[in-house]
């Protein structure tokens, strides 16, 4: 029998529902690392491992836990409740968004409930929850706060770092996305990328949307960073909504100097080259707005959204050098050079 004895101490506050790859420290010094790279021992083995073994909760379960976490933990009662099997998405976000909290739970672990939700604008974390000896609940956390971080990718700000070093690296999409996956774990550990999150994620990645709705281009996407010797260095997690790039989390290679703002910069880039026009960072924090970003509010996001959303942009590009696409970002800024390819 299940008992329903929850451990709560560490389930809030709540993960960040986005971190990027992390900007290094100012000019030519290192971040401080002393609170990250916890997990570097972890492999892809492990970690695909337990991702393949994780199954959703069946019905029966899933509607025992919706009915008693509310009166379990108090935030529960305030964050509202998604049941993607009786309520779709675009009814959803109507509910969600006459009230003001930022995030609202659910125990669906679909992917076609993913893609419908970020067709709205919700960015879905996790977390999880020991609700017994042999369990750990995990839930899905559809967000978007009252503010957020956008960036046009012409205002992305190049340091003069950046343009000193991008020309020893290069650039790829998709090309290893359980590279980068790993990446994240091993320099945030799990954070908000638990494990049922992962499944759909990288179920997502493989298989692409297959809801009933044609109208939905959603795709999830890795944006990678390579040095002179091929080694992969830092990198990039995320989704594709029509024309509009959300980054999830990043990472980039522990010891490294300046990869995490090349990796930014050049992403950047590139998503302009591919025809994408802006950047959902998030929440809202304040080295984002170095980078070039601007706060926006909850109806000026989801009003650009729905402008965008069913624009056909196409995330896929060859392999390209650093200096190109530095090249590429700085004639856009300047106003010489056309959007995609």
């Amino acid at each position: 029998k299940l008992r329903m004895g929850l451990e709560v101490e560490s389930v809030f506050p709540c993960p960040l529902p986005h971190s990027l790859p992390a900007m290094d420290g100012e000019e030519d010094e290192v971040e401080d690392d002393s609170e990250k790279f916890q997990n570097t021992s972890i492999t892809n083995e492990d970690l695909r491992k337990d991702d393949q073994d994780w199954q959703p909760l069946p019905p029966q379960l899933k509607a025992r836990f919706a009915a008693f976490l509310p009166g379990a933990i108090d935030i529960f009662k305030t964050w509202p409740y998604l049941d993607g099997e009786k309520e779709p998405a675009h009814e959803f976000v109507k509910r969600f968004l006459a009230q003001p909290q930022g995030y609202s739970w659910s125990l669906d672990f679909s992917g076609s409930l993913f893609c419908e939700l970020a067709y709205e604008g919700f960015l879905s974390t996790s977390n999880e929850i020991q609700v017994s000896r042999d369990l750990l609940l995990q839930m899905l956390l559809p967000w978007n706060d009252p503010t957020r971080n956008t960036l046009d990718c012409q205002d992305m700000h190049i340091s003069r770092q950046v343009k000193k070093r991008a020309r020893r690296y290069k650039m790829s999409v998709d090309a290893a996305y359980d590279d980068v996956m790993l990446g994240c774990i091993r320099m945030h550990g799990e954070a908000w990328l638990f494990r049922g999150l992962r499944w759909l994620l990288r179920g997502l990645f493989k298989d692409g949307y297959r809801g009933k709705r044609s109208d939905i281009h959603v795709g999830v996407h890795s944006f990678e960073l390579w040095d002179e010797d091929g080694q992969l260095v830092a990198g990039d997690l995320g989704y594709t909504v029509g024309g509009v790039y959300t980054s999830m989390t990043g990472f980039r290679l522990q010891g490294t100097k300046c990869a995490g703002q090349v990796q930014l910069v050049l992403t950047a880039s590139l998503l302009h080259k591919m025809g994408y026009d802006w950047w959902d960072l998030g929440m809202v924090m304040t080295y984002k707005r170095r980078l070039g970003a601007h706060v926006v509010k909850r109806d000026e996001f989801v009003s650009r959204l729905h402008k965008d959303r069913d624009k056909l942009v196409y995330c896929k590009h060859d392999e390209i050098n650093g200096k190109d696409l530095l090249r590429h970002l700085l004639d856009v800024q300047a106003g010489r050079s056309q959007p995609a390819d």
